[in-house]
C-alpha cells in the first residue's frame, strides 16, 4: 500500500533512574529500541537481543523505531529546459530504516520530508536537460538516474521510479483542443479533395460554376470576361509585334505559318472558360459544322486581311 509519508519513531518516552516494576524488554519484530544512556552513545536493541542493565537507571530515554519497509509516493515539481515550464512528478520508492540510532540522532520524524530535498536536487540535474515536449524521454532519463540510488546511512531505498504527470484538467482541455484541430484538419482536407476532383473533372469551368453558385452570375461573368480580355490583349500584342517585323527578311513559310496560327487564335474560339463572352462565338454542332466548311468570312479583328487557309500554304 502506497503512503505519502510516515514517522519512523513510533514511540518515545523518558526513563526513571530505577525500574523496579517496568524493566525494559526487547522490541517486537519489525521494530528496534534505541536507548539513550546517561553517558555514552546511543544503543540499538533489535528483536531477540538482550538489554544490558535493564533494571537500573542506566538509560534516560527510549525510542521505538519502525524498521519495516514502506512504499512511499513523493510529489516533486521539476524544472524543464525552459524555466517557464515544469514537470510535475510522482516519485515512488520502497524505504526502510537502516540505522535506528541515526534516525533518533537526526530527529527524523517525517521520512518524505527527509528524502524530498536530496531527491529533488538529483532529479533537477536531469530534468533541466529536456524540453517540456520531451516528456517521455525525460521520464526515462529520470528513472534511470535514480535507479542505483540506495539512500544514506539512516534510510535505505529501492525500486525508485519517476512518473511525469499532467494535470487532469489540462489533459481534458488539451485533448479537446487536439480533437477540434484534427476535426478541422480533416474537414479542410475533404474540402480540398473535393475541389481537386472538381478541377480535374471540369477544369476552370468547374471553378467558375462554383463561384457562380456562391457569389452569383455577375461574379462568374466578370471572371470569364476578364480571362477573355487578358487573352485578346496578349494576342493583339503578339500580332502587332509580328506586323512590325514582317518587313524583315525571313523565310516566307515561317512567317505565314506563325501568322495563320495567331490569326486562328484571334478569330477562333476563345480559351477563356466556356469559350468567352463574345456573342458571335460558335457552340455545339454549329462549331463542328464550321470546322468542316472552308470560310472566306472577314476577320473579326479590325485590320486583318481576308485570307483563306489555302492561301497560307501557297
Amino acid at each position: 500500500m502506497e503512503e505519502y509519508t510516515y514517522n519512523p519513531i513510533a514511540k518515545s518516552w523518558s526513563l526513571p533512574l530505577v525500574l523496579p516494576r517496568m524493566p525494559l524488554r526487547p522490541p517486537a519484530p519489525g521494530s528496534a529500541l534505541v536507548l539513550a544512556p546517561r553517558k555514552g552513545d546511543l544503543l540499538t536493541i533489535r528483536n531477540g537481543e538482550a538489554i544490558p542493565d535493564a533494571w537500573y537507571g542506566t538509560y534516560r530515554h527510549a525510542c521505538l523505531v519502525d524498521t519495516t519497509e514502506h512504499r512511499l509516493v513523493l510529489q516533486i515539481p521539476l524544472l524543464s529546459q525552459d524555466p517557464a515550464f515544469g514537470f510535475p512528478s510522482l516519485v515512488r520508492l520502497n524505504c526502510r530504516v537502516a540505522n535506528p540510532a541515526e534516525i533518533v540522532a537526526r530527529g527524523i520524524g517525517d521520512v518524505s520530508a527527509a528524502l524530498y530535498l536530496p531527491l529533488q536536487r538529483m532529479l533537477r540535474q536531469v530534468s533541466r536537460n529536456y524540453d517540456i515536449g520531451e516528456l517521455h524521454l525525460a521520464e526515462d532519463a529520470l528513472s534511470e538516474s535514480v535507479r542505483v540510488f540506495t539512500g544514506d546511512a539512516a534510510i535505505r531505498l529501492r525500486n525508485i521510479t519517476v512518473e511525469l504527470v499532467v494535470d487532469s484538467d489540462e489533459v481534458l482541455a488539451s485533448g479537446r483542443r487536439y480533437r477540434e484541430i484534427e476535426r478541422e484538419t480533416r474537414l479542410i482536407e475533404m474540402r480540398r479533395e473535393r475541389h481537386l476532383r472538381m478541377l480535374r473533372k471540369d477544369g476552370a469551368e468547374g471553378l467558375v460554376a462554383e463561384i457562380m453558385e456562391r457569389e452569383g452570375p455577375r461574379a462568374a461573368y466578370d471572371i470569364i470576361a476578364g480571362a477573355e480580355r487578358e487573352e485578346r490583349g496578349e494576342l493583339l500584342a503578339a500580332w502587332n509585334k509580328m506586323v512590325e517585323g514582317s518587313s524583315e527578311e525571313r523565310e516566307s513559310w515561317e512567317f505565314l505559318q506563325a501568322e495563320r496560327a495567331l490569326r486562328d487564335r484571334l478569330t477562333g474560339e476563345s480559351a477563356a472558360p466556356f469559350g468567352g463572352i463574345r456573342s458571335s462565338r460558335l457552340r455545339g454542332s454549329l462549331a463542328a459544322d464550321a470546322e468542316r466548311v472552308p470560310s472566306r468570312a472577314p476577320s473579326r479583328v479590325r485590320g486583318l486581311p481576308q485570307t483563306r487557309a489555302e492561301d497560307a500554304d501557297e
